[in-house]
Protein backbone atom coordinates (compact mmCIF):
# COMPACT_ATOMS: atom_id res chain seq x y z
CA UNK A 1 0.00 0.00 0.00
CA UNK A 2 1.16 3.36 -0.75
CA UNK A 3 1.01 7.41 0.79
CA UNK A 4 -0.82 9.29 -0.54
CA UNK A 5 2.18 11.12 -2.10
CA UNK A 6 3.55 8.74 -4.02
CA UNK A 7 2.39 6.29 -6.98
CA UNK A 8 -0.48 3.89 -6.18
CA UNK A 9 -1.13 0.54 -5.19
CA UNK A 10 -3.81 -0.66 -7.72
CA UNK A 11 -7.17 -1.54 -5.69
CA UNK A 12 -8.77 -5.23 -6.01
CA UNK A 13 -11.07 -5.31 -8.97
CA UNK A 14 -14.65 -5.64 -8.35
CA UNK A 15 -17.85 -5.92 -10.76
CA UNK A 16 -18.96 -2.51 -11.87
CA UNK A 17 -22.70 -1.29 -11.30
CA UNK A 18 -24.48 -0.38 -14.58
CA UNK A 19 -25.52 2.68 -15.26
CA UNK A 20 -27.52 1.83 -17.96
CA UNK A 21 -28.95 -0.96 -16.13
CA UNK A 22 -32.69 -1.73 -13.86
CA UNK A 23 -33.39 -0.16 -10.93
CA UNK A 24 -36.56 0.94 -9.05
CA UNK A 25 -37.51 4.24 -7.19
CA UNK A 26 -38.03 3.72 -3.66
CA UNK A 27 -38.23 7.61 -2.02
CA UNK A 28 -40.75 9.22 -4.63
CA UNK A 29 -41.74 13.23 -3.41
CA UNK A 30 -41.00 12.96 -0.19
CA UNK A 31 -40.89 16.09 2.07
CA UNK A 32 -38.30 16.25 4.26
CA UNK A 33 -37.88 17.90 7.92
CA UNK A 34 -37.38 21.69 6.70
CA UNK A 35 -39.67 21.52 3.24
CA UNK A 36 -38.50 25.16 2.33
CA UNK A 37 -34.69 23.74 2.13
CA UNK A 38 -33.44 21.26 -0.77
CA UNK A 39 -32.22 18.48 -0.22
CA UNK A 40 -28.11 18.26 -1.51
CA UNK A 41 -27.09 14.76 -0.51
CA UNK A 42 -27.87 11.52 0.90
CA UNK A 43 -26.32 8.03 2.39
CA UNK A 44 -27.34 4.66 4.03
CA UNK A 45 -27.68 3.37 7.54
CA UNK A 46 -27.78 -0.39 5.91
CA UNK A 47 -27.32 -1.92 9.26
CA UNK A 48 -30.41 -0.20 10.91
CA UNK A 49 -32.51 0.54 7.41
CA UNK A 50 -32.37 4.26 7.65
CA UNK A 51 -31.50 6.91 5.07
CA UNK A 52 -30.03 10.21 6.26
CA UNK A 53 -30.24 13.15 3.60
CA UNK A 54 -29.00 16.83 4.24
CA UNK A 55 -30.61 20.15 3.29
CA UNK A 56 -30.10 23.32 3.11
CA UNK A 57 -31.41 26.71 2.49
CA UNK A 58 -31.27 27.92 -1.19
CA UNK A 59 -29.14 31.12 -1.11
CA UNK A 60 -27.52 30.90 2.13
CA UNK A 61 -24.03 31.21 2.74
CA UNK A 62 -23.78 30.19 6.97
CA UNK A 63 -23.31 26.92 6.43
CA UNK A 64 -26.49 25.91 8.29
CA UNK A 65 -27.94 22.14 7.20
CA UNK A 66 -30.90 19.97 8.14
CA UNK A 67 -30.36 16.42 8.61
CA UNK A 68 -33.53 14.54 8.23
CA UNK A 69 -33.74 10.90 9.47
CA UNK A 70 -35.84 8.75 7.20
CA UNK A 71 -37.24 5.10 6.65
CA UNK A 72 -36.39 3.00 3.46
CA UNK A 73 -39.33 4.84 1.75
CA UNK A 74 -38.40 8.31 2.98
CA UNK A 75 -41.15 8.54 5.65
CA UNK A 76 -39.44 11.28 8.11
CA UNK A 77 -38.57 9.62 11.67
CA UNK A 78 -36.27 12.38 13.00
CA UNK A 79 -34.08 15.53 12.43
CA UNK A 80 -30.82 17.67 13.89
CA UNK A 81 -29.85 20.90 13.25
CA UNK A 82 -25.93 21.34 12.07
CA UNK A 83 -23.98 25.13 11.74
CA UNK A 84 -21.10 26.17 9.89
CA UNK A 85 -20.85 22.64 7.64
CA UNK A 86 -20.34 23.67 4.80
CA UNK A 87 -22.91 23.19 1.39
CA UNK A 88 -23.67 19.34 2.56
CA UNK A 89 -23.18 18.31 -1.39
CA UNK A 90 -21.90 15.05 -0.23
CA UNK A 91 -21.96 12.78 2.62
CA UNK A 92 -20.53 9.38 4.42
CA UNK A 93 -22.70 7.56 6.29
CA UNK A 94 -20.45 5.27 9.22
CA UNK A 95 -23.21 2.63 11.25
CA UNK A 96 -22.88 2.34 15.02
CA UNK A 97 -25.88 2.76 17.03
CA UNK A 98 -29.73 2.42 16.34
CA UNK A 99 -30.56 5.60 15.04
CA UNK A 100 -27.37 7.36 15.87
CA UNK A 101 -24.62 6.83 13.04
CA UNK A 102 -21.41 8.81 12.65
CA UNK A 103 -21.83 11.63 9.82
CA UNK A 104 -18.69 12.31 7.54
CA UNK A 105 -19.76 15.94 6.00
CA UNK A 106 -17.33 18.62 4.37
CA UNK A 107 -16.91 21.66 7.45
CA UNK A 108 -15.25 24.43 8.04
CA UNK A 109 -17.44 26.69 6.55
CA UNK A 110 -15.08 29.89 8.23
CA UNK A 111 -12.14 28.73 5.97
CA UNK A 112 -12.18 31.80 3.67
CA UNK A 113 -13.69 35.10 4.52
CA UNK A 114 -17.91 34.71 5.01
CA UNK A 115 -17.72 38.76 4.08
CA UNK A 116 -16.36 38.29 0.57
CA UNK A 117 -19.77 37.24 -0.99
CA UNK A 118 -19.47 34.64 -2.41
CA UNK A 119 -19.47 31.42 -0.35
CA UNK A 120 -16.46 29.76 1.18
CA UNK A 121 -15.01 26.68 0.38
CA UNK A 122 -14.35 24.19 3.02
CA UNK A 123 -10.68 23.23 3.90
CA UNK A 124 -12.03 20.39 6.35
CA UNK A 125 -14.29 16.99 6.78
CA UNK A 126 -15.65 16.74 10.39
CA UNK A 127 -17.58 13.37 11.45
CA UNK A 128 -19.95 14.19 13.74
CA UNK A 129 -22.78 11.52 15.77
CA UNK A 130 -26.12 11.85 14.89
CA UNK A 131 -29.05 12.40 17.21
CA UNK A 132 -32.61 13.12 17.04
CA UNK A 133 -33.39 16.56 18.21
CA UNK A 134 -29.80 17.67 18.45
CA UNK A 135 -27.58 20.64 17.42
CA UNK A 136 -24.19 20.74 16.76
CA UNK A 137 -22.09 24.07 15.48
CA UNK A 138 -18.52 23.07 14.00
CA UNK A 139 -17.01 25.70 15.89
CA UNK A 140 -18.24 25.52 19.28
CA UNK A 141 -19.83 22.05 20.37
CA UNK A 142 -18.03 19.22 21.87
CA UNK A 143 -17.99 15.51 19.79
CA UNK A 144 -16.66 17.04 16.03
CA UNK A 145 -14.23 14.99 14.98
CA UNK A 146 -11.72 17.53 12.75
CA UNK A 147 -10.02 16.13 9.70
CA UNK A 148 -7.80 18.50 8.46
CA UNK A 149 -6.65 17.67 4.46
CA UNK A 150 -2.59 17.71 4.76
CA UNK A 151 -2.16 16.24 0.91
CA UNK A 152 0.41 18.06 -0.71
CA UNK A 153 -1.91 18.55 -4.17
CA UNK A 154 -4.98 19.95 -2.62
CA UNK A 155 -6.22 23.22 -2.65
CA UNK A 156 -10.10 22.94 -0.78
CA UNK A 157 -13.54 21.94 -1.46
CA UNK A 158 -13.16 17.79 0.28
CA UNK A 159 -16.52 16.06 -0.25
CA UNK A 160 -16.42 12.49 1.28
CA UNK A 161 -18.29 9.05 0.62
CA UNK A 162 -17.94 5.94 2.38
CA UNK A 163 -17.97 2.30 0.74
CA UNK A 164 -20.42 -0.05 2.81
CA UNK A 165 -18.55 -2.36 1.28
CA UNK A 166 -14.86 -1.86 2.05
CA UNK A 167 -14.97 0.94 4.62
CA UNK A 168 -13.08 3.08 2.52
CA UNK A 169 -13.63 6.34 2.25
CA UNK A 170 -13.67 8.18 -0.68
CA UNK A 171 -12.55 11.87 -1.20
CA UNK A 172 -13.44 14.38 -4.06
CA UNK A 173 -11.27 17.61 -3.91
CA UNK A 174 -10.17 20.36 -5.45
CA UNK A 175 -6.35 20.15 -6.42
CA UNK A 176 -3.23 21.93 -7.74
CA UNK A 177 -2.06 18.93 -10.37
CA UNK A 178 -5.65 19.07 -11.85
CA UNK A 179 -8.73 20.78 -11.27
CA UNK A 180 -10.68 17.45 -9.05
CA UNK A 181 -9.08 14.49 -7.56
CA UNK A 182 -10.00 11.45 -5.77
CA UNK A 183 -8.40 9.97 -3.21
CA UNK A 184 -9.12 6.70 -1.81
CA UNK A 185 -8.16 5.61 1.92
CA UNK A 186 -9.09 2.73 4.36
CA UNK A 187 -11.56 4.52 6.64
CA UNK A 188 -9.35 3.17 9.87
CA UNK A 189 -6.44 4.49 8.68
CA UNK A 190 -8.07 7.98 8.26
CA UNK A 191 -9.25 7.42 11.99
CA UNK A 192 -5.73 6.72 13.20
CA UNK A 193 -3.74 8.89 10.92
CA UNK A 194 -6.07 11.40 9.06
CA UNK A 195 -5.71 12.64 5.46
CA UNK A 196 -1.94 13.42 4.99
CA UNK A 197 0.73 12.75 2.55
CA UNK A 198 2.11 9.74 4.78
CA UNK A 199 -1.11 8.20 5.25
CA UNK A 200 -1.67 4.44 3.31
CA UNK A 201 -3.74 5.99 0.49
CA UNK A 202 -5.48 3.25 -1.97
CA UNK A 203 -5.76 4.78 -5.08
CA UNK A 204 -5.21 9.00 -6.19
CA UNK A 205 -6.24 10.21 -9.49
CA UNK A 206 -7.47 13.22 -11.62
CA UNK A 207 -11.00 13.50 -12.62
CA UNK A 208 -12.22 14.31 -16.06
CA UNK A 209 -13.48 17.83 -16.97
CA UNK A 210 -16.66 18.30 -18.08
CA UNK A 211 -15.21 18.70 -21.59
CA UNK A 212 -13.57 15.63 -21.11
CA UNK A 213 -17.00 14.28 -19.85
CA UNK A 214 -18.44 15.75 -23.10
CA UNK A 215 -21.30 17.60 -21.23
CA UNK A 216 -21.77 21.70 -20.28
CA UNK A 217 -19.66 23.31 -17.97
CA UNK A 218 -23.36 24.15 -16.41
CA UNK A 219 -23.44 20.89 -15.48
CA UNK A 220 -22.60 21.06 -12.29
CA UNK A 221 -21.12 18.09 -10.12
CA UNK A 222 -24.08 16.68 -7.84
CA UNK A 223 -22.71 14.10 -6.14
CA UNK A 224 -20.02 11.07 -5.46
CA UNK A 225 -20.05 7.52 -4.54
CA UNK A 226 -17.45 4.81 -3.95
CA UNK A 227 -18.24 1.00 -4.49
CA UNK A 228 -15.06 -1.44 -4.45
CA UNK A 229 -13.05 -0.32 -7.53
CA UNK A 230 -15.17 2.44 -8.88
CA UNK A 231 -16.14 5.66 -8.22
CA UNK A 232 -19.39 7.07 -9.56
CA UNK A 233 -20.66 10.64 -10.09
CA UNK A 234 -23.60 12.67 -10.74
CA UNK A 235 -23.71 15.82 -12.50
CA UNK A 236 -26.97 18.15 -13.33
CA UNK A 237 -28.24 21.41 -12.97
CA UNK A 238 -31.87 22.72 -12.32
CA UNK A 239 -34.59 24.34 -15.22
CA UNK A 240 -34.53 28.39 -14.62
CA UNK A 241 -38.29 27.55 -13.35
CA UNK A 242 -40.04 24.86 -12.16
CA UNK A 243 -42.72 23.92 -14.78
CA UNK A 244 -39.26 24.66 -17.77
CA UNK A 245 -38.19 21.45 -19.08
CA UNK A 246 -35.81 19.38 -17.16
CA UNK A 247 -32.15 19.59 -17.73
CA UNK A 248 -29.99 17.02 -18.74
CA UNK A 249 -28.92 15.01 -15.84
CA UNK A 250 -25.88 12.23 -16.17
CA UNK A 251 -24.18 9.30 -14.12
CA UNK A 252 -20.43 8.49 -14.87
CA UNK A 253 -18.26 5.49 -13.43
CA UNK A 254 -14.94 5.96 -13.58
CA UNK A 255 -12.23 3.25 -12.64
CA UNK A 256 -9.94 3.64 -9.67
CA UNK A 257 -7.29 2.12 -11.32
CA UNK A 258 -7.12 3.93 -14.43
CA UNK A 259 -5.96 7.92 -14.62
CA UNK A 260 -6.34 11.63 -16.01
CA UNK A 261 -9.58 11.91 -18.76
CA UNK A 262 -10.45 8.31 -18.60
CA UNK A 263 -14.15 7.05 -17.44
CA UNK A 264 -15.47 4.00 -17.72
CA UNK A 265 -19.34 4.51 -18.08
CA UNK A 266 -21.54 7.59 -19.20
CA UNK A 267 -24.94 7.52 -18.81
CA UNK A 268 -27.77 10.71 -19.20
CA UNK A 269 -30.70 9.32 -17.18
CA UNK A 270 -33.95 10.29 -17.49
CA UNK A 271 -35.24 9.08 -14.25
CA UNK A 272 -37.78 11.94 -12.55
CA UNK A 273 -37.93 13.70 -16.33
CA UNK A 274 -41.80 14.54 -14.54
CA UNK A 275 -40.81 15.80 -11.26
CA UNK A 276 -41.33 19.74 -11.42
CA UNK A 277 -37.82 21.89 -10.77
CA UNK A 278 -35.88 18.51 -11.13
CA UNK A 279 -32.24 18.92 -10.13
CA UNK A 280 -29.74 15.86 -9.40
CA UNK A 281 -28.66 15.74 -5.57
CA UNK A 282 -26.73 13.59 -4.26
CA UNK A 283 -25.17 9.42 -5.00
CA UNK A 284 -24.91 6.91 -2.56
CA UNK A 285 -24.18 3.40 -2.71
CA UNK A 286 -27.08 1.15 -1.20
CA UNK A 287 -25.61 -1.91 0.34
CA UNK A 288 -28.39 -3.95 0.42
CA UNK A 289 -29.24 -7.83 0.70
CA UNK A 290 -29.71 -8.16 -2.88
CA UNK A 291 -27.01 -7.05 -3.85
CA UNK A 292 -25.12 -3.58 -4.18
CA UNK A 293 -27.14 -0.72 -5.17
CA UNK A 294 -26.50 2.93 -7.05
CA UNK A 295 -28.86 5.34 -5.60
CA UNK A 296 -29.24 8.83 -6.99
CA UNK A 297 -30.88 11.25 -5.86
CA UNK A 298 -33.26 14.54 -7.19
CA UNK A 299 -34.62 17.36 -5.25
CA UNK A 300 -38.00 19.06 -6.82
CA UNK A 301 -39.07 22.67 -6.73
CA UNK A 302 -42.74 22.08 -6.07
CA UNK A 303 -43.67 26.37 -5.32
CA UNK A 304 -41.93 29.25 -5.59
CA UNK A 305 -42.46 32.54 -3.39
CA UNK A 306 -41.40 30.61 -0.67
CA UNK A 307 -39.68 27.85 -2.20
CA UNK A 308 -41.00 24.64 -1.36
CA UNK A 309 -39.25 20.87 -2.13
CA UNK A 310 -39.50 17.41 -2.01
CA UNK A 311 -37.35 14.46 -2.71
CA UNK A 312 -36.84 11.43 -5.32
CA UNK A 313 -34.28 8.54 -4.88
CA UNK A 314 -33.89 6.75 -7.65
CA UNK A 315 -31.19 3.34 -7.68
CA UNK A 316 -29.68 1.33 -10.39
CA UNK A 317 -28.75 -2.22 -9.65
CA UNK A 318 -27.55 -4.66 -12.79
CA UNK A 319 -23.58 -5.63 -12.57
CA UNK A 320 -21.23 -6.75 -14.60
CA UNK A 321 -17.33 -7.08 -14.88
Amino acid sequence: MATAGTAQAVVDPTQRILLEGNGDDPVVRKTLHQPYWAMQSFAFDHVHGHIYFVQTKVGSKNGDLWVTRTDLSGNVLGAMALHSFDHGSSMGVQPDTFGSPYLWLAGDWRSLDPDSGTPPNSHTIARVKYKDGGLIDYHTSPGVGEFHIGLSDFVDCPRPSIDPYTNRLLVRYMGTTSPWRLALFNLSDVLARGIHDDTPCLAMRALPTNAQLKIAEGDHFQGVAAYGQYAYLSYGAAPAHPSDPPRPSYLFSVDMNRTGGQYTEKFQTHAGDSLPGREPQGLAIWRHSSGPRLAFGFSSKIAVSPDEFQSTVFYKSDLAF
